[in-house]
């Protein structure tokens, strides 16, 4: 199997069209008032109406309203809850992983401490920690640290990816001189594809998505 790619922050019906042309596996729908990229269940609903059901639709959270959650999951099919808004007590834990589908803990990483490890997630979103807050700042940071500690469920990579920087960023975590290195379950890119924020570059998306796959080949 090859990486999961997602591209997040999609804000437009014709941007959303353009991610399932680009061969990418997800997209994400950010439903949170921290982010410029938000968009209403109202709004969400037209931009993934033209979908196929193989592009996998990510909604993603940073507030624990549940009645809210359950309402996005099930208007939308939601195929993956993306929650990034911080730890959660076991109850919280519990709750996401209550909507009938799966879901992925996201982490603003020091670099240095245990990725943590939540009872009911599916799967980790590791990106650093950045002064501008959390998802589509832009900002890379030291992705080799991966390599230092445990990874208790599969790692999605995120923050800082781009086109031009995607292939360094795998590398550092596993070149292809070294196949038996860490394998990424994933990795997940928002602004790095943009042309201003919440605009997605269609050349930039089918860059990235290149990319990758041709870093994979290399394996």
């Amino acid at each position: 199997m090859g990486l999961w790619i997602k591209i997040c922050g999609i804000t437009r019906p014709e941007d959303a069209i353009a991610v399932e042309r680009s061969g990418a596996d997800a997209l994400g729908l950010i439903f949170s008032s921290r982010s410029s990229r938000t968009v209403s269940p109202e709004r969400a609903a037209l931009i993934v109406a033209p979908l196929s059901e193989h592009l996998e639709k990510v909604a993603v959270f940073t507030e624990p309203d549940w009645d809210r959650i359950e309402e996005v999951v099930e208007r939308l099919g939601i195929d993956l809850i993306q929650w990034h808004g911080g730890p959660l007590s076991r109850d919280e834990d519990a709750k996401l992983g209550s909507f009938g589908v799966p879901w992925m803990h996201a982490i603003r990483w020091d670099g240095r401490s245990p990725l943590e490890t939540p009872h009911t997630a599916l799967r980790l979103l590791v990106e650093g920690r950045s002064a501008k807050g959390w998802g589509g700042t832009g900002e890379g940071w030291s992705y080799g640290a991966l390599r230092e500690v445990e990874w208790p469920l599969p790692v999605v990579l995120s923050g800082g990816l781009s086109p031009e920087g995607v292939a360094i960023a795998l590398n550092s975590i596993c070149s292809p001189g070294n196949p038996d290195g860490r394998r990424l379950f994933g990795v997940d890119v928002s602004s790095g594809v943009e042309s201003r924020p919440g605009v997605k570059d269609e050349i930039r998306m089918n860059t990235f998505v290149k990319n990758v796959r041709e870093w994979e080949a290399l394996l």
